[in-house]
Parts: C-alpha cells; structure tokens; sequence
C-alpha cells in the first residue's frame, strides 16, 4: 500500500503502565501519521488493550508522553479523547438493535426543530453521510435487520460522524464473512483518502497485512518493531511476537504419551449461526484435545454448546456412545459433564465460604434434602486437600482467596465425582505462574486417570503445555489440527 506523508497525528513517548508493580507497558514509543492504517499486532497480554484504553481516555495513569499534532495531553475520559477526534469500535459493537440506522448514527443528538425531532432531516443527513463514505445501507431500516457486517459499518460511520480523525478498530474482522471483509477494508481505504487516521488491532494477521501502511509489533508490553507492512509476511510477524522468550510453562512430555483408542466424545457437524459452522471432533478417554483459537473464533461457543449453556443449531454430540440432549446445563451434568467457564467470577459465590462452593453441584447426593454442614464440610475438605487449596480451611469466603486458589476452586466443585467429561475454557487466564503450573499439573493427573478434557484456550503456550492433540479455530471453523510435537506456540498462531 501507498505510505502517506509523515505527519504524525498521534505519538506516544516513553509510556509505561503499571498494574501495581507489574509493567504492562515499557516505554513504549508509538506514532500514527495522517491518512494511515497502522496495524498493531502482539501476542494476548502484549499491552494491545492497554495501549489503546490509554488513547481512548479509559486509563490516564501512566509515565510518558501523549502528544496530539505535537501537543502534549492527557486524555482523562472517554469524552476528552473524543474532544480530540479519537474514536473507538469495539469487536463487542454497541449499536441500539431495536432503533434504525439513523437513530444509531445520531445517537444522543438528533436535529430537532421546535423542541421536536426532525425525523425527515435525520434521515437525510444521515443517508447522506453514508453517501459520502461509499455505503449504500438504507437508514430507516432497523439495525437488528442488519448482518453484524453492516452493523459495524454503522458503528464506524458513527465514529467518524462524531468528528473523529483517528479511529481505532479492534478485532474488526474476527466475526465477518470474507465478502463483510472486503467491504469493511473498501471502507477503510475511503476513510484513508479523506485523511483519516486508522489504528487496525487484530490478531489476524493476513488481514492486517492486506489494509495496512505500517505495522508496530508489541511484546511483553513492549514495542519490538515498526515496520512497512510491504515488508513484512504473517511469518515475519510470528517471529517478532514470539521473540527468543522461553515458555511461559513448561511443554510437558506427556504429549508423547498416546491417548486410549477409546472414543469418550464424538461431535459431528456442530453448529451455530454467527458462531460455528461444521466443527466435527473426536476426543478419546485418556487424552487432552486442545481447541485453540483467538476471540471471536467460536472456540468458547463450541464449549458453551457442548455443556448446554447455549444451543447449536444443528449438529451432534455423542458421550460414550450415548447420543447428548444438551437442552440444559443440568442435563449436561446429569450426563457427567463439568465445566469450568473463562470467567471463573461466573460459577463462584464469592461471599460464601469455600466447601459450600465446591459441594453446591453435589447437594443432594452427598446430604440428601436435609442440609448437613458438617457433611459438607468432610467432602470440601477432601478436595481441598487434593488441589492444595490455600488457605486449606473449608469456611475461607472464596472472595478473599487469590486467583489462582478461586481458579482451583471452580475446579475442585466438579471433581467431588469423577466426570465423564471436562471442559475447560481458559484454565489460566488471570493467574499467576506458579498457580498456572498447579493448574496444569491436576489436568495432566486427570488425563492420566482416563478423563477426557476438552481444553479451549486463547493461550498457545497452555495448548502446548498439555495437548496430545491440538484443533486451530479460525472464524468459526476448525481451520488445523496438529499432533504430539506438531504442536507449538509458532505453528498454533500461524494456522489462528
């Protein structure tokens, strides 16, 4: 692509954000010129998200400079970095599905003539302002009639009609169509030519590749490198985000280890509209399958349906040869299926103590209708003691435990009984090394006692960790599947 004159709109000088004494960002130097799409490309916990709630006014802690056309600020809010014609589009869009195309575009300030709404005029101006971006979308419809492409397309003219010169797009691409794609990047270049300013976040790489002039590579929370994106290829990017840095956790040997012939779990054409499309699998007793894929991949969906929490479209799901009827999570549980969800927040009780957390699913069994405190407290402390929970006395409120240790408990509440089937979605997101480990180490004892365990993480270096096998999700299809030492940290973010 054409690299625009060098004017820079935007600059960061030296920023460094902390979270306590963790740097998330090291002196990060960044610039964004008039008129260009600069990708910005870096593993999960890169310092992509910080970077940009810093320049979107979410968070205005941090050491260094932010210069706007030369002029140092700091942007205190969300309408500040407005006031400076910084714009955002989340991948989670915040359209008003049940108000038109118009009323979105207009949001808060509608033309009003006499103290009423000038409903005429809205719809001129606002068909009018589509005109000038190149979008042919027909504004008195409503946005719930709109495919999620065009939706964003609203989204991004809204920002734009606000007076915003830069915007960021993060993830734009991660739930469209390649058609959806293509429009989105044809409006992209009109904003390019009317000299706005585009920041494009993704993790997918052949896309950032395709509308980019420059793209910056963050690691650790530092940047590795700005480079022209005529420069670069997907692998070369690869190379940059993974740098010489070990893993995170150790890759295990068991992946030498074969899994039993027997087959626990078999799906055959799942699917959901928008989510997931023909993903078929099999998973063995004894064996770890990894489903690995970056936001918006439909990984996590995959996992919802399969414990009931959402329901495919079509499809089939089958347990130890018994055909699944996943109306519900408690069917699921009578089928012998846990789940450990990605926001362990979401299966906790977090002002209550710890054994009633891990006993809460098993109730009736294990005291019958009459609660029994002490009953309960026997089973919890079994369990405890199992995943060495800290501290180990069954009455701490799970609130006031760590993340890894509450982690551990979410856990521990589907282990009383032995599963038929675990599924467990980012195990590790949020806590720290050694408790990662601790984590990975019980499935690694799980798989060892025949349990099949779907693992579903966004996170290369868990799949490489545990998995005897790994599925690679992208856009909603299982787009790669890798085996025993095919399975690294480089092979798993190419094929995502």
């Amino acid at each position: 692509m054409t690299t625009p004159a060098n004017h820079s709109v935007l600059e960061l000088r030296g920023v460094t954000k902390r979270f306590g004494s963790v740097p998330v960002l090291r002196s990060v130097d960044f610039d964004l010129i008039e008129g260009e799409v600069h990708g910005l490309v870096g593993e999960n916990g890169a310092g992509k998200s910080t970077l940009t709630k810093l320049l979107a006014g979410v968070d205005d802690r941090y050491d260094g400079e932010l210069r706007i056309r030369g002029k140092v600020v700091r942007l205190r809010s969300p309408a500040d970095a407005q006031s400076f014609g910084i714009g955002m589009v989340h991948q989670e869009l915040s359209v008003f599905p049940q108000l038109t195309v118009a009323e979105n575009l207009f949001g808060r300030n509608p033309p009003c003539r006499m103290g009423l709404v000038d409903w005429k005029r809205m719809a001129r101006e606002a068909q009018q302002h589509l005109t000038e971006l190149g979008v042919e979308i027909d504004v008195t419809r409503s946005m719930s009639e709109l495919p999620v492409g065009s939706q964003q397309v609203v989204e991004i003219a809204r920002v734009v009609f606000s007076g915003a010169n830069v915007i960021m797009l993060d993830e734009p691409t991660s739930a469209l169509s390649a058609p959806e794609i293509a429009r989105l990047f044809e409006l992209v270049r009109t904003l390019k030519t009317q000299g706005k300013s585009i920041l494009f976040i993704s993790h997918f790489l052949e896309d950032v590749l395709a509308i980019s002039d420059r793209v910056t590579v963050l690691k650790d929370g530092a940047k590795v490198k700005t480079l022209p994106a005529a420069n670069a290829t997907k692998e070369t990017l690869v190379e940059l985000m993974l740098g010489q840095r070990g893993n995170a956790l150790r890759a295990g040997d068991n992946r030498r280890s074969a899994a039993q012939e027997e087959a626990a779990l078999v799906v055959k054409d799942f699917t959901l509209h928008k989510q997931f499309e023909k993903v078929s699998f099999t998973l063995h007793r004894g064996e770890v399958l990894g489903l690995f894929g970056y936001m918006g991949a439909g990984q996590i969906e995959v996992g919802r349906c399969l414990f009931g929490a959402s329901r495919a479209d079509s499809g089939t799901a089958a347990l130890e040869g018994k055909q699944l009827e996943l109306s519900s999570t408690t069917a699921a549980v009578a089928h012998g299926i846990a789940f450990v969800p990605e926001n362990r927040r979401h299966s906790l009780m977090l002002q209550q103590p710890v054994y009633a957390n891990i006993t809460l699913v098993h109730l009736k069994k294990i005291v019958g209708w009459l609660l029994n405190r002490n009953a309960e407290i026997a089973v919890a402390a079994r369990s405890i003691a199992a995943l060495a929970i800290r501290p180990p006395d069954p009455s701490t409120l799970v609130g006031a435990l760590s993340g890894g240790n509450q982690q551990k408990v979410v856990i521990a509440k589907w282990l009383v009984e032995q599963p038929r089937l675990l599924i467990l979605i980012e195990p590790t997101r949020g806590i720290d090394i050694a408790a990662k480990e601790e984590v990975m180490n019980l499935v690694d004892k799980l798989r060892s006692e025949g349990v099949p365990v779907l693992l579903i993480s966004s996170e290369p270096e868990v799949i490489e960790r545990a998995a005897q096998r790994a599925l690679v999700m992208k856009k909603g299809k299982i787009c790669a599947e890798l085996r025993g030492h095919e399975i690294s940290r480089q092979s798993l973010m190419q094929h995502a």
